[in-house]
């Protein structure tokens, strides 16, 4: 019946169980000492307890379960994916975000091609050179230009006499 699967936890003096992530509530992440012995030995495993409390295999030691979590780079239920329920289309959507390759294996055995980079930074960096347009002024425009300029210079001289009497 279990295969390669090791044996299920035990909620009594068979095992000790000591949680190592809470998992947002999600789940419990757990190291669990089977045949109650707290002492590194090979009955050594990391167990995932999900909502239903039903245990879920991960890893035999805290080496190997500590490489799965930074591999998923530690995303939000990236447990779910050793689970017959799978990950939630929430965590998905972070998934194909951070990490497709990981979460779509299938497509990548059958697509190679999809996951590669077709961006050509030539054509996406490609500056675009344009010639500044110089207008030159006429004759007329610059007589008209002389004379808005005194006049500016004209109030802004007379404006500051009219303050400094006021105070």
């Amino acid at each position: 019946g279990n295969g390669d699967k090791p044996e299920k936890p035990h909620f009594d003096s068979r095992s000790l169980i000591f949680e190592l992530d809470p998992c947002n509530g999600n789940g419990k992440v757990c190291l669990v000492y089977k045949h109650a012995k707290p002492v590194v030995s090979p009955d050594t495993e990391i167990w995932f307890l999900d909502r239903a409390l039903y245990w879920h295999f991960l890893t035999k030691t805290f080496t190997a379960y500590y490489r799965l979590l930074i591999t998923h780079l530690g995303l939000p239920q990236w447990q779910y994916a050793f689970t017959s329920y799978g990950v939630s289309p929430q965590a998905k959507q972070w998934f194909n975000m951070y990490k497709p390759i990981t979460i779509n294996t299938a497509l990548l055995s059958e697509e190679a091609e999809s996951f590669v980079n077709k961006l050509d930074p030539n054509k996406v960096f490609k500056s675009k050179n344009k010639t500044p347009v110089i207008k030159k002024k006429t004759p007329s425009q610059a007589a008209g230009s002389q004379k808005s300029h005194t006049s500016m210079t004209f109030s802004k001289t007379s404006s500051p006499a009219g303050n400094s009497s006021r105070k």
